[in-house]
């Protein structure tokens, strides 16, 4: 069933107009891929795999990231509220169910929990803070099962059934489809985080509220769980953040497994590392003999033996939502500059497979070597059409990492920092009830003076700052038409 599509915001970019070209082809393949004749009950929801009759938990919450720039028509949100009605009474959530049965179909595993970060971040586009008393419940049994089941009793790490479970199939991490399930005798550092980074933002949902004992639960779970992440995953010999070997012993020193997956950037988007941990994390991104590839950012080291040049899946491929995860951490230690330029080469490797007339479209995952889509762990290629949350590229990072905006409706301010050359910026999106336009002009003719229009239909405040310099110029802006200089 088609889905009506409106007016959705609006790009410009006049040093780039392959971004454009990406960005709408994105929101043409988005808005093919809502499925709307769904059993009684369901809401109608974004999917990356029309057919197939699944709804996944992880691909669910990434597509949140998107969709909320989609001024209110791109129904992923709708993916979390179906997948609520499906948790079970003890607050198990699969990784994946099928639609008709309602069933789950990868009983006992889980997937990454980011259902807070999500819920949080498409509060931050709406200001829609409705939906935080019915979630609250809802995420905090699924954080406590989690915590209950899938942490080793011993050393307090947490562990994921396989590599299969954590989203990253065949990385060389606990085994690819473990029949036992019962985690390879593996920490997993990815979970450890994502369980931080849930009691992050259950924190900030509870204070919201004003549900300030449940806040205050949350933000004790977050410090310990801080100190135990920099206590147990990081080695201080490489700089980097390892999975351990280590089941449920209480010393997990010096068992670090010796794989440098993408999973080990994790500790950013949680915050979990300090400046210098960052640093050396970032040395790690720019290494081209690592994860500085043409395309990047690779799931797997170069140096490691089992990195593939073609991607092998998760062997290397290159992944919308880990690079959504890398970007948005460097953007939380201020090292925007750099997540601008992975955004940049992720961007433009993405348009050069579209407009090859052998490949076209927008794909899975991406080789990180090669101009073409990856191939998967059987060497065939991977998904085409896939948004799905290839859609983070040309929507989310564009918006967040080259052109420097970042949303926060709770405070009613948007924060811009500009390093795009050239004509720039958003038209036409909502923001926190109301509708805003942000456009770079460029450098005026005042040397060293940049100008900027905001079109904004209610009170807003703007931030405002160029990227590489310290000051923020801070606008309070009444509806109408501004025109600014910075």
């Amino acid at each position: 069933m088609a889905f009506e599509q409106k007016e959705l915001p609006s790009i410009i970019y006049d040093d780039k107009p392959q971004c454009i070209e990406l960005y709408q082809k994105a929101w043409q393949i988005a808005f093919g891929n809502i499925e709307s004749d769904l059993p009684e009950g369901w809401l109608p929801q974004l999917t990356c795999m029309p057919g197939s009759g699944l709804i996944w938990q992880w691909d669910s919450c990434f597509l949140v990231f998107f969709s909320r720039f989609s001024n209110g028509q791109l129904p992923a949100i709708n993916n979390l509220d179906n997948l609520y009605r499906l948790q079970r009474e003890d607050g198990y959530f699969s990784m994946t169910y099928n639609v008709l049965t309602q069933k789950a179909v990868a009983l006992g595993r889980i997937n990454p929990p980011l259902y807070a970060w999500a819920e949080w971040e498409h509060y931050l586009i709406t200001g829609d803070s409705s939906r935080f008393r019915r979630i609250l419940p809802i995420l905090t049994r699924y954080y406590d099962w989690i915590k209950t089941n899938r942490r080793w009793k011993k050393n307090g790490l947490y562990w994921f059934e396989d590599s299969g479970s954590s989203g990253m199939d065949n990385a060389p991490r606990g085994g690819w489809g473990v029949p036992s399930l019962g985690g390879s005798d593996v920490c997993y550092i990815d979970l450890a985080c994502q369980q931080a980074l849930s009691a992050h933002y259950l924190c900030k949902i509870a204070k919201t509220i004003e549900a300030e004992e449940i806040a205050f639960r949350f933000q004790r779970e977050y410090e310990e769980l801080k100190t135990l992440i920099n206590k147990a995953h990081w080695n201080e010999k490489t700089g980097f953040y390892f999975d351990l070997f280590s089941s449920n012993k209480p010393d997990f020193r010096d068992n670090f497994i010796n794989h440098k997956t993408i999973a080990g950037f994790w500790p950013l988007v949680a915050g979990i590392a300090n400046e210098e941990q960052a640093k050396r994390l970032l040395e790690h991104l720019l290494d081209p003999n690592e994860f500085n590839t043409p395309h990047p950012v690779p799931s797997l080291s170069q140096d490691d033996p089992n990195y593939e040049p073609l991607g092998s899946y998760w062997r290397g491929g290159v992944w919308a939502p880990t690079n959504y995860m890398v970007v948005k951490g460097l953007k939380k230690y201020n090292k925007l500059p750099w997540a601008r330029e992975i955004a940049k080469k992720h961007l433009a490797a993405m348009h050069e497979v579209m407009i090859n007339e052998n490949y076209g479209g927008i794909w899975e995952c991406y080789a990180p070597q090669y101009p073409q889509p990856a191939v998967n762990a059987y060497g065939k290629l991977v998904r085409p059409n896939f948004v799905g949350w290839s859609g983070l590229g040309p929507i989310s990072m564009l918006l967040e990492a080259i052109f420097g905006l970042e949303f926060d409706a709770s405070e009613n301010c948007i924060e811009w920092i500009i390093g795009t050359e050239g004509r720039h910026g958003i038209e036409n999106l909502e923001f926190n009830g109301g509708k805003v336009s942000l456009v770079c002009k460029g450098k005026s003719h005042v040397p060293g003076e940049t100008k900027i229009i905001v079109e904004t239909s209610s009170e807003l405040k703007l931030k405002l700052s160029l990227m590489g310099q310290s000051f923020i110029r801070e606008h309070l802006l009444n509806a109408g038409t501004h025109t600014l200089s910075i």
